[in-house]
Formats: structure tokens, C-alpha cells, sequence
């Protein structure tokens, strides 16, 4: 059975069949997983962060936000968390959800888990979080998923917005430069 998982999180990717996630039944079964994808040549990729490893699935960052992008254009919606509308945590929450993680309900509760991620150490896959409409605020109030950084080390990242669900440039974007305040990387310490 673990052979049939590794094959599925090592070959399917290759011929362009995009599995969501991979459900592994127990801690040994991501162990295992993991030391066998990295001992794979073709899965170098494991180490530059191709891959996301919580609760137990392996979620492919570029299936995650390939799917995030299929929702752009989606109207704004207080509460949100279908196509339907989006609030910037539920369209998060709703993201991850498709890929077999459930998270917390708000951008201030999403903030808390995961690891700290410095600002040049952001990655494609890590959330980044913002104040909300005031500026002085100390509180988070807004929550956005990466989808790439520059060499420069811009991050563009998806969002629900009052003007609707979009792709934006950190540097491009003074309103949202000035409140940002935390990013967070949703994933377990890979075994060593």
C-alpha cells in the first residue's frame, strides 16, 4: 500500500494528472513517503518547497495555486466562503479545504498556525497577512495566499478583495506594502 502512494505522489505529477492531495494514514506513512521521494532523483524539487506536508497530505504547491486561480474575478462577499463570494479567509480556508486541510475560520485565527516566515524567506504556498482598513491597527484583518516571488524578492499573491478575488505585487500595491505584517508557512518540519 506505501508503494502505491509513492508512486502516486512521484509519477502522476510527471504525465500532468493533477491529484489534489494524497491522503497518508499515519505519521510512518509520511515518513516513509518522504525519505523515499527525497532519495528520488526525479523529485529534487522536495527540497525547493514543491511541496506542502500537513495534516497529513501532500498537497503539490502548483496544483494548489493553479486551482486558487480558476477563482479570479470571483465578487467579494462578507463571510464568504464559496464561489459563489469570497471573504479573504474564506476563499483561503476554501482553497486548502479542496486540498484535504480545513483551516481556521478568520484571517486573525489563520495567523497562528504554521511557522513564522521571514519576509525574504517568503515561498510560493506561504500565506501572507495584513492589517486591516487602518494602517495603525495592530491587528491582522486580512489574509492572502503567495503564488510567486521575484528574484527581487516581490511576492504576488491572490486575494479577496472589495473589488473582487485578484492576483496583486506586493511592490505595486502601497496599500497593502504599508499594512503588511506576518507571513506563515502551513507546513510540518520535513524529517530529517
Amino acid at each position: 500500500m506505501k508503494y502505491i502512494w509513492l508512486i502516486i505522489v512521484l509519477i502522476l505529477p510527471l504525465f500532468g494528472i493533477s491529484q489534489h492531495a494524497v491522503p497518508l494514514n499515519d505519521s510512518t506513512d509520511i515518513l516513509y513517503t518522504l525519505n523515499a521521494v527525497r532519495s528520488n532523483p526525479l523529485a529534487d524539487n522536495l527540497n525547493d518547497s514543491s511541496y506542502l506536508f500537513i495534516s497529513g497530505q501532500c498537497i503539490e504547491i502548483d496544483s494548489l495555486i493553479g486551482f486558487s486561480k480558476k477563482f479570479i474575478g470571483t465578487p467579494y462577499r462578507y463571510g464568504g466562503r464559496s464561489p459563489k463570494g469570497f471573504d479573504c479567509s474564506g476563499f483561503v480556508g476554501y482553497v486548502f479545504k479542496q486540498f484535504g486541510v480545513t483551516l481556521p475560520p478568520s484571517s486573525r485565527t489563520q495567523a497562528l498556525i504554521g511557522e513564522k516566515v521571514a519576509r525574504d524567506s517568503i515561498q510560493k504556498g506561504d500565506l501572507v497577512f495584513f492589517k486591516g482598513r487602518s494602517s495603525k491597527s495592530n491587528s491582522i484583518g486580512h489574509v492572502a495566499l503567495v503564488v510567486a516571488v521575484s528574484d527581487t524578492n516581490d511576492i504576488q499573491f491572490i486575494h479577496s478583495t472589495r473589488h473582487g478575488l485578484r492576483l496583486d505585487w506586493l511592490s505595486e500595491e502601497p496599500y497593502y506594502k504599508k499594512r503588511f505584517m506576518a507571513s506563515r508557512r502551513l507546513v510540518s518540519e520535513l524529517p530529517k
